[in-house]
């Protein structure tokens, strides 16, 4: 378990829904993306060669806002508490150049992001907010000889049995 300040987060090594969905453990969580575009260091006419690729997660801050208590359109249950969570993807790309042999480069690019989860109106802006998360997918593509493409699947749960 990682922490920071008042923020204690644990990496899920397999989420396995539907035993999580029997348990009923799977309550307050986010699903999302981030991804991001960038140019590859090369001078050459050659593209590069993708070798392998990955990514970790970095919460820097959350925040507590109030909103509206309901039900939304998509039949969502508003708590009236919303978790609104600030971090960063960090991503490290490996790949070679054709005509530099035998070296493996790698690039590491951070993605800021901002995720929310809706949390329980009981939840307070002083406590300690406990989260597990997954990285479920990440992809590099090259897009064209020098411009690469990175998307990360991201699975964040709020805990609130503690």
């Amino acid at each position: 378990m990682i922490s920071k300040d008042n923020i204690y987060f644990e990496v899920i090594k397999q989420l396995d829904y539907k035993e999580e969905k029997e348990n009923e453990k799977v309550k307050f969580f986010t699903d999302f993306n981030v991804k991001r575009s960038i140019y590859t260091p090369s001078n050459n006419c050659k593209p590069i060669i993708i070798s392998n690729s990955n990514a970790c997660l970095d919460i820097n801050s959350c925040k507590l806002i109030d909103t509206i208590k309901g039900t939304s359109l998509e039949g969502q249950h508003l708590s009236s508490k919303k978790l609104l969570i600030l971090g960063n993807v960090i991503f490290t790309l490996y790949f070679s150049i054709p005509y530099i042999c035998d070296h493996l480069f790698h690039i590491d690019e951070i993605v800021p992001f901002s995720a929310f989860i809706i949390v329980p109106a009981s939840t307070k802006e002083d406590g300690i907010f406990r989260f597990k998360y997954m990285i479920e997918d990440v992809t590099s593509t090259l897009l064209c000889k020098h411009k690469l493409f990175f998307n990360a699947s991201l699975f964040i749960q709020y805990l609130d049995d503690c």
